[in-house]
Order: C-alpha cells, then sequence, then structure tokens
C-alpha cells in the first residue's frame, strides 16, 4: 500500500515538475517572437517563414519582374509615377485608403480560373495583366505600400477565417503604433482593426516572419 502512495506521489510530483517547465519556456520566448499589437484579440507566435513556400514565391517573382517604375502603365489612365505622385507625402491612412481604391478596382478572379490551381499567390505583375483573388489583392497593396515608404516591419498580409460565411478571406494589416488598420478587397474604406468582428487570423507573413495567431483567453 506504501509503494502504491510513494508511486503515486512520485508521479504527481513529475506531472508538476512538467507544468512548471512548460510555463518557464512560455516566460523564456523573447518579447520578438510576439506582435506588437494583438490583432483581432489573438496572441502571435513567431516562426519560420520557410513553411510559406507560395509567399516566398511570389516574393521571387515580384523581384525579377518589377512594376514599380515611373513608366509602367497600371491602367488606362495612370502610371505608377502618377499613383506614386498622388499618395506620396500624404498622412498614412490617407495613403492607404488610396491604395485600398486603387487596386479594388481590378476585378476579383479566383485562382482556378486564372491559374488553374487551387491556391496561387499572384506577384503584382500577374495581378496587374489577370486580376487575382483576396491574397492578390494583398500582395499587389503590400508592395505597393512598400515602395511608397511603408516599412515592412509595419506590415502583414493575414489569413483570416470569415465566420459570417464561414469561408477562408484575406487581408493587409498595417500596423500605426498601436493602431491596426484593414485594407480588404470586400471595402473601400480602410478601416481600424477594432471595429471589425467578424474575422479570425489563422497566420500572418511579411517579407521577414510568419506569425501564427491563436485566440487569447
Amino acid at each position: 500500500m506504501n509503494i502504491k502512495v510513494h508511486t503515486v506521489r512520485i508521479g504527481c510530483l513529475w506531472a508538476l515538475a512538467q507544468c512548471v517547465a512548460c510555463v518557464l519556456c512560455f516566460l523564456t520566448i523573447p518579447e520578438s517572437a510576439f506582435a506588437k499589437a494583438r490583432l483581432f484579440g489573438t496572441v502571435e507566435f513567431q516562426m519560420d517563414l520557410k513553411k510559406q513556400q507560395n509567399w516566398l514565391s511570389a516574393i521571387e517573382r515580384n523581384r525579377k519582374n518589377p512594376i514599380f517604375f515611373d513608366e509602367k502603365r497600371f491602367n488606362s489612365s495612370t502610371l505608377w509615377k502618377e499613383l506614386k505622385s498622388r499618395a506620396s507625402g500624404k498622412p498614412l491612412l490617407e495613403k492607404l485608403n488610396i491604395v485600398n481604391r486603387f487596386w479594388n478596382l481590378w476585378p476579383y478572379r479566383t485562382d482556378p480560373e486564372v491559374y488553374g490551381k487551387s491556391d496561387y499567390w499572384a506577384a503584382p505583375y500577374q495581378f496587374l495583366a489577370k486580376s487575382g483573388d483576396c491574397e492578390d489583392y494583398c500582395i499587389v497593396k503590400y508592395f505597393t505600400l512598400k515602395e511608397l515608404g511603408v516599412p515592412i516591419d509595419d506590415m502583414r498580409i493575414v489569413v483570416v477565417r470569415e465566420t459570417v460565411r464561414n469561408i477562408g478571406h484575406a487581408i493587409l494589416a498595417v500596423y500605426d503604433g498601436d493602431k491596426i488598420y484593414i485594407l480588404d478587397n470586400l471595402s473601400e474604406a480602410v478601416r481600424p482593426a477594432e471595429r471589425i468582428r467578424n474575422y479570425v487570423p489563422q497566420f500572418s507573413v511579411n517579407e521577414k516572419h510568419r506569425w501564427v495567431h491563436v485566440k487569447a483567453r
């Protein structure tokens, strides 16, 4: 009987030690592993970007096929230098609205329709020629804002679950101090993240990192 009690005590102590180890591990995660703010009420954990090959491929295609040079025509009425002039020197929110409204003029087209694939992340030159779906809007807006001087550390392409229709979606989040602004192909206006209730983020990326999002308790 005493042996059994002793065994149970050892088991309890071992379980307690594991719990303490987990807590200590969590406490030693560097502050840089977390985002600047909680996006849609989530805690964010920094992960390896190598797992996001579709995004890395889009970055490389953009590098090899740039569209952001002065005489590049974006549509019948706008050269890149004209869009750049329209947005340059403007306050951040106004700049975001200019870029969001401009690229939202392109029609929504699905990956199977355009590329014959279930999931394809298009580079800006491909979106310019063929348009695309939600993440493709995010990508072209991301690189446009980068060219307009918005730091990549302040931007995230965010894959979310849209809870009203229960479907996947993608948006671009831009951080400005404690504020987060959302650029969305479903909205002409750029909105503060705290006003949006129907998006649950799954993961987000920029050119440096990938983050996994976990709902805060």
